[in-house]
């Protein structure tokens, strides 16, 4: 969008937009200290952990008729993330790093 991430974290943090992974968990390099997103996403709830609780999920609403589109989407897009060694052992909001190389490439 060509805006300051800082700027537009602040922004949302004060709207009907805040929710914890703007103020909390950011994982946007460069908008929070202390989080995993501000140490090249060591640390934190692995990306592989976050592939096998997305497959518990989808496990679970198949079971129940659920639909689950984004959550399935996301179960996809960590699959393809976690074949990646760069990747797969980070902190699961290594996600936006991975999307954003994509979206350059």
């Amino acid at each position: 969008m060509g805006m300051d991430r800082k700027i537009l974290s602040d922004i949302l943090s004060k709207s009907t937009g805040r929710c914890w992974s703007i103020d909390t968990y950011n994982p946007v390099p460069g908008v929070l200290e202390g989080v995993p997103a501000s140490r090249d996403y060591e640390g934190g709830f692995g990306a592989q952990l976050m592939l096998k609780d997305l497959g518990l999920a989808q496990s679970m609403a198949l079971e129940t008729s659920s639909p689950i589109p984004l959550g399935s989407l996301s179960k996809n897009i960590y699959e393809i993330l976690c074949l990646d060694d760069a990747y797969a052992p980070k902190d699961f909001g290594v996600i936006f790093k991975y999307l954003e190389a994509k979206q350059s490439s």
